[in-house]
């Protein structure tokens, strides 16, 4: 009876009613739960966070946690690089994990371990070997594990330029529940996912140019792309190969020289976001030259400051291009100045291309 007495009120309540307390738990963080934590000279396993930490609490909180799939379909893994393979116990771990996230499909995340990572050589990552996964037998256990569950992959973001992940499985990996993606150019291109709707591809070197970014036979319903780094005949290109796209964001670009294509209509398309300012000018305006968007709706240009001289390049590249359609289009600037802060007679120019100018979100015009 003293037992009874003295047990915290939260387990007694229905076992259905705790796993969702542990789903809103898991839930409240938007970062995926980290399942490894790699040291200067070790890896252990990380207990600091659910949901292995719920395990620790008490028999009831473990089992029930071991019961409840759901609060396993989210993972953060750490490659570290290291030449020698793990101990058996964290692969195995890792297996476990997913053994407990039952048929549940699975969000994934993986990168590097930045203490693992070196660039006092002024390498590249893609240039430093020794963190290459052939070379890596620690990281090719958990690639393994990893792509064993493909199959299941929901979203997942690749952001370990030494992973490679794609070595590690067929030459094309089937990942049929695939809807978001995050990757390197490289991973995508070996990626079969004919379910992808989200698409962000990294691009860590800064190459300007990345013309040769074919889509994969069945990732062409794409519905949003964001690209950091690209270059404006990539971008031509993207708008011919996914003709599903609705929204496009772009994090950099620049004019790279060699074949493009002339004209190009992309007649779903609602939405662009892209930095501008008046030494990218001529590339901002080359990217809207003989493109045609009928159904742009929104365009987002992401500038230091309102510059009268700059707002001026942006109507006239919208006048001159003949891209998009006046009586549709919102032009909304984002910037660090408070909207209150904005003199309405520097956006001006813009009334007469737009049906719509925002800044920030807040309408200074709007074409009744």
């Amino acid at each position: 009876m003293h037992h009874l007495l003295v047990d915290p009120l939260i387990n007694c309540l229905p076992v259905e009613l705790l796993q969702k307390v542990f789903l809103l738990i898991l839930n409240d963080d938007p970062e995926n739960p980290s399942i490894f934590s790699c040291g200067d000279t070790h890896i252990t396993v990380d207990v600091t966070s659910p949901p292995l930490l719920l395990t620790r609490v008490c028999r009831l909180w473990r089992d029930v946690a071991h019961s409840t799939t759901a609060i396993w379909s989210r993972i953060h893994v750490v490659l570290s690089g290291r030449v020698k393979p793990l101990k058996p116990f964290l692969p195995s771990l890792l297996e476990v994990w997913l053994a407990r996230s039952g048929h549940r499909p699975l969000n994934l995340s993986i990168v590097s371990d930045e203490s693992s990572q070196s660039y006092s050589c002024g390498m590249g990552w893609r240039e430093m070997r020794w963190l290459h996964p052939s070379k890596s037998r620690a990281d090719r256990q958990l690639l393994e594990i990893l792509l064993s569950a493909k199959g299941r992959w929901e979203s997942v973001a690749i952001k370990s330029p030494a992973s490679d992940i794609c070595e590690w499985g067929d030459n094309i990996i089937d990942t049929p529940r695939l809807r978001t993606l995050t990757c390197f150019r490289d991973e995508f291109r070996r990626i079969n996912a004919p379910n992808l709707h989200r698409l962000h591809i990294v691009n860590p070197t800064a190459v300007a140019g990345i013309i040769d970014f074919p889509a994969a036979p069945t990732c062409k319903n794409i519905r949003y792309l964001r690209l950091q780094h690209t270059s404006v005949n990539a971008i031509r290109f993207t708008l011919v190969i996914f003709p599903h796209l609705e929204n496009m964001v772009l994090d950099d670009y620049s004019l790279a020289y060699g074949d493009g294509i002339d004209m190009v209509t992309h007649s779903r398309l609602r939405s662009m976001t892209l930095p501008f300012s008046f030494a990218d000018w001529a590339d901002f305006h080359f990217i809207f030259n003989e493109v045609h968007l009928p159904m742009l709706q929104k365009l987002t240009l992401v500038v230091k400051e309102l510059d009268p001289l700059e707002l001026e390049c942006i109507r006239m590249t919208l006048a001159w291009t003949g891209a998009v359609t006046y009586d549709e289009l919102t032009v909304d600037l984002q910037m660090a100045t408070p909207p209150s802060e904005v003199d309405m007679d520097i956006v001006e120019p813009l009334f007469k291309v737009t049906k719509e100018v925002t800044v920030c979100g807040k309408v200074y015009f709007r074409r009744l």
